[in-house]
């Protein structure tokens, strides 16, 4: 598992599609802070959630994700 660096172990990233867009981001499932798939994840690229989200015209739900998993490996 891959833990969030804002949480303080508390949170894990999952990998999830958002539904709309078909677009891979990793989501800390604490918090709500995403990374793009590709990205790196530590505190200096990361995104919220909502603000994201929002850019698309989209709700920030998780109801509008797809295939999360909780627990993935980084490869």
């Amino acid at each position: 598992m891959i833990f969030c660096p804002f949480c303080d172990g508390q949170g894990v990233i999952c990998k999830a599609e958002i539904k709309a867009l078909g677009r891979i981001i990793y989501i800390c499932d604490e918090c709500d802070t995403i990374w793009l798939d590709g990205e790196e994840i530590n505190e200096e690229n990361c995104k919220r959630f909502d603000d994201f989200m929002n850019q698309y015209g989209l709700q920030p739900e998780w109801t509008e994700l797809s295939d999360i998993e909780r627990g993935w490996q980084k490869h």
